[in-house]
């Protein structure tokens, strides 16, 4: 790689920095469960290996939505926003469109005439604006290019509309009405008259126009799925969703409020907002007797398990949460998130035989989800509990490399050979990520 070459590279990956840092992303068993199971059917429907694509949920208030490479990134915004779940799937099939028409690859292509380094500058500032910071986005990019700016734009409208028509094919073929696709660009299509600090980012970066919205309008007219309801079961996970994040993201205090005396406030959806709401408020006894409730509506729920053993972890019960969490993974055994979680507590329980449980099931968990950081970190701590001083900075050692820090990794990893055997697997990965470590 050239010296230019590395500095384009460095430009872009350092504006995509920027605007994750102030990103949390949000990795919840249920959540990510009902999003495989509105996301499964288009996935099939396009063609593609669920397993070859992720998705993320970032917490953000902001509606939007964006693809890079093989991963799709959905704000919580987006998610809270829309009442029916086609209008969530109408927006993840038309980013598989992005995916599977090769538009990212297309787009770089398109603007290496600019030159490397205005090329650098273009799709570390695309990145930006994708994923929310449009105030180091496309127009600062393109500022003073007005000749470039139309070509980006117009490549990006072409962009636009073959992922519209590619979603409306997608969730045809799945079975979903094409319909929730228009709800989304209704919601947009009156944004392009405000200013840029009040429109969604999801409208700054698919751009709209009436050609495009009358070229989805006649695709779904078209569309035999057009009309067709969702499963009540699809709808039951997707209004459980919407609950459960209403309970974690709204302020807990305007959620009780807003309970308080409502027609429905005993509704199971309402009840799950309220049940976190009360334990967001640290009201432990009002959020464990809310989940009673909930348990004898759905007492084989490994969810509702879970989330009592969160409040009794988060609230300084680690012991008590291993039962709980014990009974969801049970009923959810194929969860590496719950996994994750019943391994945390028995860590925490300071019981000696539970302390040594644990490696058995972080040890699981990291190998169904791996490089999730939570677990990595949680196992690490067993083997220090344990006492093996070498798997714990290997462990560790591995956590930081997956979180880019190669300097810090390689520290632990060679404080990982001091202790490991020769020649052993342990010892071979501890010096994989020496390696790895940049040179000075």
């Amino acid at each position: 790689m050239g010296v230019l070459t590395r500095v384009v590279a460095a430009i872009a990956i350092a504006a995509v920095a920027v605007a994750a840092q102030a990103q949390t992303f949000i990795r919840d068993a249920e959540i990510e469960r009902t999003l495989a199971r509105m996301t499964g059917p288009v996935y099939e429907a396009a063609g593609i290996d669920p397993d070859s694509v992720r998705m993320f949920v970032m917490l953000d208030s902001r509606l939007n939505a964006f693809v890079t490479g093989r991963n799709i990134v959905l704000n919580t915004g987006l998610l809270q926003r829309f009442d029916r779940p086609e209008a969530v799937i109408g927006v993840i099939a038309h980013e598989v469109g992005h995916i599977t028409g090769g538009h990212l690859a297309r787009r770089e292509i398109a603007l290496r005439g600019a030159g490397p380094m205005q090329l650098g500058v273009l799709l570390a500032a695309a990145a930006a604006a994708a994923a929310g910071a449009p105030d180091v986005g496309m127009a600062a990019a393109l500022g003073g290019t007005s000749a470039m700016q139309r070509a980006f734009l117009a490549f990006s409208r072409a962009e636009e509309a073959a992922a519209d028509q590619a979603g409306v094919t997608y969730m045809t073929r799945a079975g979903f009405d094409p319909d929730g696709m228009l709800d989304v660009l209704r919601l947009f299509r009156g944004q392009e008259v405000f200013a840029s600090s009040r429109i969604d980012p999801y409208a700054q970066t698919h751009p709209l126009s009436a050609e495009r919205i009358a070229l989805l309008e006649r695709a779904v007219a078209e569309s035999p799925a057009r009309g067709r309801p969702a499963e009540p079961e699809l709808v039951y996970w997707f209004e459980r969703m919407r609950a459960k994040l209403d309970g974690f993201i709204n302020r807990p205090e305007q959620t009780l409020a807003r309970l308080r005396g409502a027609a429905d406030a005993d509704s199971e959806f309402n009840l799950y907002r309220r049940a976190i709401a009360e334990h967001r408020m640290a009201d432990v006894a009002g959020a464990l007797a809310t989940l009673d409730r909930l348990q004898r509506m759905r007492p084989n729920d490994p969810y509702y398990y879970a989330l009592r053993g969160q409040v009794l972890f988060e609230n300084a019960r680690p012991a008590e949460a291993v039962a709980p969490f014990r009974r969801a993974l049970a009923l959810a055994p194929d969860e590496p998130l719950i996994a994750g979680q019943l391994g945390r507590a028995l860590v925490a329980s300071g019981d000696p035989a539970l302390e040594r449980e644990a490696l058995g099931v972080l040890e699981r968990a990291a190998r169904d989800d791996p490089g999730e950081p939570g677990v990595l970190r949680d196992l690490a701590a067993a083997h220090a509990r344990a006492g093996d001083t070498g798997m714990a900075a290997l462990v560790t050692a591995e956590r930081m490399a997956l979180s880019g820090d190669f300097e810090g990794a390689a520290r632990q990893a060679r404080s990982a050979l001091g202790h490991l055997p020769a020649g052993s697997p342990a010892a071979r990965r501890a010096e994989d990520i020496v390696d790895l470590a940049p040179t000075r």
